[in-house]
């Protein structure tokens, strides 16, 4: 083992043994530093090694994996930094793709949060990438090749490559900053930079500056209660005294920068990629304020992508940043005018009579004065400002295969049409989401594509996800009269039950409903209710109460209004199972929790990230907190405490999991979406084991409030 010396590579190593390598070893796979997947490998019984092809079993697991979760904090927080310098290797990156195979050696019975695992081995000598196997040639696959992989796998490849592309680019972003040459306008893709003309009112922090204190406090003052006062400051060509190896002297009249020894270097490399970071800060944020917005009668949308085809139905772009005059990517966001209200004049109007007769309310509910939604520009502009372009268009029926014919040419269609207007409008909504479909499937983003918007807002999605932390596993879902009318008498006889049908808004068609008898079986089965049991109902648009049996509750579920159906005072037609589960007819059956009274939290999401958290609290006497019905609205910061729970456990273990669950998993998470949850918890649960359950998901349009 030593032939040839330690130049040769003859070495031998010498390590304690650990006994608990018979429980198998964990293969930590990293994509530069970033743990992306976890392997136990567990030898064959009655050995020792788990190398491939021993017999040994291998159990995959996700980066998150809470059995592990101590050692991964430990190993990514602790020792990862420190891994390369202890190699010698401080001045190299560290591996784009390698392993390191971990044993426990503490004895057993420690507690899992106390053990020490060490490292085994570490390799980053190509690597394989297990879920592309697939791929690979054997005698009984000889033509085996990339398409072979299955799409599950495919799935985590490509989350896996796509990371592996970022680091790339980080390490590439990383050693330029090293070079003489070094600028940001240097590298690929830094986008546009509109020249700042001048500062504007109000000058920005130094650079470089230094602030000199003199402590205040009479001798003996505890240092936490010490004042300090500042003697001067200093921005005056301030020197970076790590630099002074380079200054001229009588005994150095040679000194250059290279003299600074190389200890030295890193600080002042330190130093100077944070003066870059801040300049650049500075620059950008100087950039926002001389980018002035379209005023009155201007337009900012008409390029880079040429819509000149389509008909303008507003009166102008007012509040809209211009575009990039180099964007990175090309964006629309899709809008839909209701013509038919009569103030903003027909569709036969020129565009100038259109602007003049232009009112407040013209176009439909979720308008400004120009004719735009009410957020339209929050949205074009945060785009514009990450250094895309972002034109606002609308969708006009009669020029529907014109409009498709121009949106091909964007990278991203964000669709802002609010459900039901392209109808009231004329137009047909499926036709626009076939449009949209086929759109998706040239590769162009779709924000959000019609499927997300229909699984996402589907009231079955709650079935979908009943098995996660926010779902109940009791929540049914239904297609059919017969199965319903089973199903329903059966849920109800057991405990107060919430009916939601698929297609309503705001509130209608979702019920409350309570056995005035209170007459509930003690186990789920038990018996199922009579069809002329009373039901006490209470419908979460209006908090209005009726009272129906069960036998009415359910005709008018199937039927709507019939003789067999009797009175009711709701402003919904019924018929919920109408046209079955293709059209949307589709009923909800969930248990009911009780502390709906107390409110329900509403998370706004921009795609994986939290934003803010409204609190709704019903009217007193009410159930449903929609808007309009007296309810009372809190508003928190993202990071509010008394939420901290559910918000952890939400972003941490469900938020991943939500397309899939729903059918999903090939299209992004939605750009901006809500999630309203409900405590379902008995009270005086501790808030830290309370559960919340997700009543209902909408990307249909979200407004930001």
């Amino acid at each position: 083992y030593l032939e040839g010396g330690k130049e040769a590579g003859g070495q031998l190593v010498d390590q304690r043994f650990c006994p608990r390598i018979v429980e198998g070893e964990l293969r930590y796979n990293m994509v530069g530093d970033s743990l992306v997947g976890i392997i136990h490998k567990k030898p064959k019984e009655g050995g020792i090694s788990a190398v491939g092809g021993t017999g040994s079993v291998y159990t995959y697991y996700g980066p998150k994996e809470k059995q592990f979760a101590s050692l991964t904090n430990n190993f990514l927080k602790e020792d990862l930094p420190k891994i390369m310098p202890a190699l010698g290797l401080g001045e190299e990156p560290i591996p784009l793709w390698w392993t390191s195979d971990f044993i426990n050696s503490s004895p057993e019975g420690t507690d899992a949060k106390d053990e020490k695992w060490i490292v085994g081995e570490f390799n980053c000598s190509c690597v394989g990438i297990s879920k592309c196997l697939p791929a690979y040639c054997k005698d009984d696959t000889p033509n085996a090749c990339y398409t072979d992989i299955p799409g599950k796998d495919l799935k985590e490849v490509r989350r896996i490559s796509d990371l592996l592309g970022k680091k790339a680019t980080d390490i590439f972003v990383t050693e330029a900053k090293k070079r003489p040459w070094y600028s940001k306008a240097t590298l690929p893709g830094s986008g546009h930079s509109p020249t700042l003309l001048s500062f504007n009112k109000g000058e920005p922090i130094p650079l470089w500056w230094t602030s000199d204190f003199i402590n205040s406090s009479p001798p003996g003052t505890d240092a936490k209660d010490e004042k300090w006062i500042v003697g001067e400051f200093n921005c005056s060509c301030v020197g970076i005294s790590k630099c002074l190896p380079a200054y001229c002297k009588d005994d150095t009249p040679n000194a250059c920068y290279t003299d600074i020894p190389g200890k030295d270097l890193k600080e002042v490399r330190r130093i100077s990629d944070l003066l870059g970071k801040k300049a650049t800060d500075i620059l950008v944020t100087e950039r926002k304020k001389r980018l002035q917005p379209a005023e009155a009668g201007q337009f900012f949308s008409d390029g880079p992508v040429d819509v000149s085809s389509l008909t303008k139905v507003v009166k102008d772009d007012q509040g809209l940043l211009p575009q990039p005059k180099k964007p990175r990517f090309k964006t629309a966001l899709t809008g839909i005018y209701v013509r038919s209200q009569e103030h903003f004049g027909s569709a036969a109007m020129s565009h100038k009579a259109q602007q003049e007769h232009c009112s407040s309310w013209g176009g439909g509910t979720d308008k400004s004065s120009n004719g735009h939604r009410y957020d339209s520009m929050a949205f074009a502009n945060g785009i514009i400002q990450a250094g895309m372009s972002c034109q606002l268009i609308n969708y006009v029926h009669q020029e529907h295969d014109k409009f498709f014919d121009v949106v091909k040419n964007f990278d991203a269609i964000v669709v802002r049409c609010n459900p039901g207007q392209i109808k009231a409008d004329g137009g047909d909504q499926g036709k626009f989401d076939n449009g949209m479909r086929a759109i998706r499937k040239k590769g162009i983003q779709v924000w959000p594509a019609p499927d997300v918007m229909e699984f996402m807002g589907a009231k079955d999605a709650l079935c979908k996800i009943a098995t996660l932390n926010i779902g109940l596993e009791d929540t049914l879902a239904y297609y059919d009269a017969a199965v319903f009318a089973e199903g329903f008498k059966k849920t109800m006889a057991f405990q107060p039950r919430v009916i939601k049908q698929n297609r309503g808004s705001s509130g209608e068609g979702i019920w409350i409903i309570k056995l005035k008898s209170g007459d509930y079986c003690k186990t789920y089965g038990e018996r199922s209710c009579g069809d002329d049991e009373l039901l006490d109902l209470m419908e979460a648009n209006d908090n209005h109460s009726e009272e129906h049996t069960v036998a009415q509750f359910i005709e008018f579920c199937v039927n709507g209004r019939t003789g067999k159906s009797g009175e009711w005072t709701s402003k919904g037609v019924g018929k919920y199972l109408e046209g079955g589960k293709e059209a949307g007819g589709q009923l909800v059956d969930q248990r009911f929790c009780p502390r709906i009274v107390e409110g329900e939290l509403r998370y706004n999401m921009v795609a994986d990230t939290l934003v803010g958290i409204i609190h709704k609290k019903p009217k007193e006497g009410g159930i449903s907190a929609v808007g309009g019905t007296g309810s009372v609205y809190t508003f928190y910061g993202p990071k509010e405490k008394k939420f901290a729970s559910l918000t952890k456990s939400f972003l941490t273990d469900d938020l991943s999991k939500i397309m899939p669950c729903l059918g999903l998993e090939t299209e992004p998470i939605p750009l901006w979406w809500t999630s309203d949850f409900i405590n379902s918890s008995p009270a005086g649960t501790d808030p830290k084991d309370e559960k919340w359950i997700v009543g209902e998901f909408n990307c249909s349009c979200v407004g930001i409030s």
